[in-house]
């Protein structure tokens, strides 16, 4: 049976759903039998590479094929797309699969007849003559980096230093019949040097000094040697050569970012039928890869800013141990049960087969929200685990409790009742919630005289004996408060959860693997940190602190989990346009944002996007009124244009309900998700914080304005000294929500916009 190699690039072909089903029985039909007369696999008069072959899939559409030999006997084919009868014939006869002369990566590329000028894309290869220097020179670049650091063309290098601007440079970029060549052109827009740019693709040795075995691949593209003997081979023997050479190349990181073998029709048919997003899922890029197939001596965080795939290597990570040993016990989990659900549907798409547990301790994959799995150490401990209560919270429980509430519940009550002797200035909720959380729950304070003395570093907000002793009534109040009811909140679960594990001695985990880390508590990572016992891929976090819109700053080495030197950082933006990443960062101007290591990230960089697209548009409006008229106005734009409304996403700082009902009633259908099921065939409408972890075509940032956002709320009773990091949440929560347009993004205000959004208008 011939072999199948796909190529990602169809990925993004622009097909009819019924000629993608084409498609698919042809290649179903392929991988059976090669020699099918049915299939009509024919070669190319006048092509510049004998190895092309054109498929029949009906009388309009073609497929375009590589056939490579092997020492096996079975054929291998490459696929590289599906055109039109005449398009696929110019495509076959123009285009050459080789193995790059510099790297040994495999690449596609367009080559004249006769001469034999590589062009590398349909675009001529003068350009109009322009007044501004090339951009690329204007970045410090040369033509030299292109044919000398990546064997790329003469012809190639020409072209593209005659581009003026970014946008000339992305749009070329999209022509190439070869992913990695466009990635070194993103790169170069973003400013990276040519030394990062081959690290990113695989192209240059690991430099990490990071605690790792690397187990990948390793390119085994042919080379030869000055004392080799020179032999002669008939014209049959050097072709075969050349094609296990191509074969070798294909497995390069580099290569893989657009080539897939492919196992069999299960997997054929998602790639076909799942378009774009799939690519993603299965074409890791060896950004990615490395981190993926890597081994890690102790905890290891990988970051990077919206829509840089660090869940996508989470995902292909927690399936990478899990297969390796069918005995481990692998822990994915996330910030909610609502993400946690989204990670269990997206890694069941990657791999059906992949083994799942039900039960912690169990063996294969547990994915669970972060509360979810403290409340399975609590199922876990029993008896044990209420005894060790007494140490954490001051008492301990009985019986197998209630169902937990919220880490915000009872504060309120607790200072009407016993907040008498607090300063105005301490009456807020928001600030018990933070004092609780990170300074006496995680230090298991349990009495007055523990809360004078105890250390508060990063709280900002000073206190005196007075105040500790007000606050401490307060806290008293909301614990027995709490006990008589028969509640426990999921912070507490959390921190008696860790206590036991530790005082036990068990550990239910092999490997714990977190998404969305920035938004953790001090007791979830102690949590986290009991699961399992330090050492060999222990623990392996993804998170992006500029993402933070919920947890405060933590330094995680305090809770024995040191990340120094420890920590890498994803570049390259799959998700948005490169418009709508510029934006989404202006967003984050004028806020703070720490990691894990206690180190201020400021605004890192570069980020590179690999899409291009419209600016983002502001709608401003006089009124409320003439604010959702103009919404509804561009959202009745975008249907008409046969944009699916399931894809147009309308996010909210409040009340998406009444912006629902608000634009059902000017004509809209609209519709709020049940649970975590998004409607069909309507626009959805959601709270920007629900949208974490989704991604949608085209999205409204509804109600930017000034007095509206940040909602009043989340500044009510906050301290002077509280207030720059409630400012940087909101700023993270807007860019949270921008980040998930992939391509169209638009943001309406009513009167005046909000401060946070000025800096990133003024970018765009």
């Amino acid at each position: 049976m011939p072999n199948l190699v796909m190529s990602g690039a169809f990925a993004k072909q622009q097909l009819e759903k019924d000629v993608r089903a084409l498609a698919f029985e042809f290649l179903t039909k392929l991988s059976d039998d090669d020699t099918s007369s049915g299939l009509h696999i024919e070669p190319i008069n006048q092509s510049v590479d004998p190895r092309v072959r054109t498929g029949r899939l009906n009388l309009q559409y073609r497929a375009v094929l590589y056939k490579l030999g092997h020492e096996s006997g079975e054929p291998t084919y490459l696929f590289a797309g599906v055109w039109k009868h005449d398009d696929a014939i110019a495509y076959a006869q123009s285009h050459v699969l080789r193995v790059n002369p510099v790297n040994g990566v495999a690449e596609l590329i367009e080559q004249s007849q006769p001469a034999g000028v590589e062009v590398e894309s349909a675009l001529p290869l003068s350009a109009p003559t322009v007044d501004a220097t090339p951009i690329l020179k204007a970045k410090s670049y040369f033509p030299a980096d292109l044919t000398e650091g990546f064997g790329l063309s003469r012809g190639f290098a020409d072209h593209v230093f005659t581009l003026g601007s970014e946008d000339e440079v992305r749009s070329y970029a999209a022509t190439l019949p070869t992913t990695w060549h466009a990635e070194v052109l993103d790169g170069m827009l973003a400013g990276m040097t040519v030394d990062d740019i081959k690290h990113a693709l695989g192209l240059a040795p690991e430099t990490d000094d990071v605690d790792a075995q690397e187990i990948v691949e390793p390119n085994v593209a042919a080379a030869t040697t000055d004392n080799e003997e020179p032999t002669t081979a008939t014209q049959t023997e050097v072709e075969e050569s050349e094609d296990a050479q191509i074969l070798a190349a294909l497995k390069h990181p580099a290569a893989q970012v657009q080539w897939r073998f492919i196992e069999d029709d299960s997997e054929l048919r998602d790639i076909i039928d799942s378009g774009d997003l799939a690519s993603w899922r299965v074409f890791l890029h060896p950004e990615q890869r490395r981190y993926v197939e890597r081994d890690y001596n102790g905890a290891f965080r990988l970051t990077g800013g919206a829509g840089t795939g660090k869940t996508v290597v989470l995902l292909h990570r927690a399936r990478r141990l899990a297969l390796a040993n069918p005995s481990a016990r692998v822990v994915l989990t996330t910030y909610t049960r609502q993400l946690a659900s989204n990670l269990q549907r997206d890694l069941e798409r990657l791999d059906p087969d992949v083994p799942l547990a039900n039960e912690l301790g169990e063996p294969g994959i547990l994915i669970r929200g972060i509360d979810q799995l403290a409340m399975a150490v609590r199922k876990l401990g029993a008896g044990a685990y209420n005894g060790v209560a007494a140490a954490v919270v001051g008492e301990a429980l009985t019986g197998p409790g209630g169902a937990p509430v919220g880490n915000t519940d009872g504060w309120g009550d607790a200072i009407a009742i016993a907040g008498a002797t607090l300063p105005q200035g301490l009456r807020s909720p928001q600030f018990f919630e933070a004092e609780y959380l990170q300074v006496i729950l995680p230090n298991h304070v349990t009495t007055l005289d523990e809360y004078r003395t105890i250390r508060r570093p990063g709280r900002g907000v000073m206190l005196d004996r007075a105040k500790r002793d007000a606050v401490w009534a307060v806290v008293d109040r909301q614990r027995r408060t709490a006990r008589l009811s028969g509640k426990l909140a999921f912070a507490d679960a959390a921190e008696i959860g860790a206590a036991y594990l530790a005082s036990s001695g068990v550990a239910p985990a092999d490997h714990v693997l977190v998404d969305e880390g920035q938004d953790l508590s001090p007791s979830h990572w102690k949590l986290l940190r009991s699961l399992v016992v330090p050492g060999r891929n222990d623990l392996f976090l993804a998170e992006d602190s500029h993402q933070r819109i919920y947890g405060q700053r933590v330094v995680l080495s305090r809770f024995g989990i040191p990340l120094r030197g420890r920590s890498r950082r994803l570049s390259l933006n799959y998700r948005t346009t490169a418009e709508n990443l510029r934006y989404a960062f202006g967003v984050l101007e004028g806020g703070t944002y720490t990691n894990p290591e206690g180190v201020d990230e400021g605004l890192v960089g570069p980020y590179r996007s690999a899409r291009s697209g419209p600016v983002p548009r502001i709608l401003a409006s006089s009124t409320a009124a003439g604010q959702l008229s103009a919404v509804a106005a561009k959202i009745s734009h975008w249907l008409d244009d046969d944009v699916p409304a399931a894809s147009i996403a309308v996010l909210t700082a409040t009340r998406a309900s009444q912006l629902q009902e608000k634009l059902v009633g000017a004509g809209i259908a609209a519709a709020e998700p049940k649970g975590d099921v998004l409607p069909a065939n309507k626009v959805v409408v959601l709270t920007m914080h629900k949208a974490k972890g989704l991604e949608f075509s085209r999205v409204v940032l509804f109600d930017v304005s000034k007095g509206s956002f940040p909602p009043p709320a989340s500044l009510k009773n906050v301290l002077p000294d509280e207030l720059p990091e409630v400012l940087s949440r909101a700023r993270s929560l807007l860019y949270v929500a921008a980040s998930r347009a992939r391509d169209e993004l638009v943001i309406s205000y009513a009167h005046e916009p909000s401060p946070v959004i000025e800096a990133a208008t003024s970018l765009n």
